[in-house]
């Protein structure tokens, strides 16, 4: 979620990518389609959360965000998902699926200007719910380090003010493990370039997975740093990436 990440509002979640454990393939499989979902739908919400839960469960990152306790991660991201893909104006959505019409993969970017989960319209969709799931010291953890460190490590990483409200950025790369490898991931942030590039936007992110690094690299990121967050469960990993186009140098001056 991985990742994934301000006025900065204190429920605001990071991004949390996370793609294939090894580096992706010039060209997906025939059989997968792709699609820069236009009407997005709670259906399609539900599907990206499952494919969310099963690849961050042992996501260090994800069970600091829910406190410790992994069986809210489901809560987790389905609020952040329906955020983006719910709220009208806020996100952009690339989809991949099978021959069965079955998600394989996908991204959600916030759009410029935009900040996940940052207003009541983006929080009604479950938001306040996940946050009263969480226990105290949950609660404390996301409020002190979700608002202050991460946007913080965020924008001195990456040179950029504001970083996740100024440029187009990848709150969601999921690749689900029986498509990982493939192209699947190279495909989808193909499609996204082209939107970032139309809006003259910076594409930024951070990952919470070693193995994803040397795959940003390769689909055109520039590593910028590398950072622990510590939790009271689980230290956690972020790698800084950001991917400027023609229109957009301005944003780095």
């Amino acid at each position: 979620m991985s990742a994934v990440t301000t006025t900065l509002n204190p429920h605001c979640v990071r991004s949390l990518p996370h793609l294939d454990t090894s580096a992706p393939s010039p060209m997906a499989p025939p059989s997968v389609k792709f699609e820069h979902v236009q009407d997005t739908t709670e259906t399609l919400a539900e599907e990206a959360t499952r494919v969310f839960t099963g690849l961050m469960v042992e996501d260090p990152a994800a069970i600091a965000l829910v406190g410790g306790d992994i069986s809210l991660l489901s809560f987790l991201g389905g609020t952040m998902l329906r955020a983006l893909l719910l709220t009208p104006g806020v996100g952009d959505a690339f989809i991949a699926r099978d021959e069965d019409g079955g998600l394989v993969g996908y991204t959600v970017f916030s759009l410029p200007g935009q900040l996940m989960l940052s207003t009541e319209k983006q929080q009604k969709h479950g938001f306040h719910d996940f946050m009263r799931k969480l226990s105290p010291e949950g609660q404390k953890y996301y409020a002190e380090t979700m608002a202050k460190e991460i946007p913080k490590a965020n924008d001195e990483a990456l040179g950029i003010r504001e970083a996740e409200r100024t440029s187009y950025w990848c709150n969601f790369a999921m690749v689900r493990a029986d498509y990982q490898g493939k192209g699947v991931a190279r495909a989808l942030f193909e499609l996204a370039a082209k939107e970032a590039a139309k809006r003259g936007a910076v594409m930024a992110l951070t990952t919470t997975n070693i193995r994803n690094v040397e795959i940003y690299q390769k689909l055109g990121f520039k590593l910028y740093g590398h950072r622990v967050m510590p939790s009271p469960w689980v230290d956690w990993p972020m790698w800084f990436f950001a991917k400027e186009t023609v229109e957009a140098q301005e944003l780095y001056a």
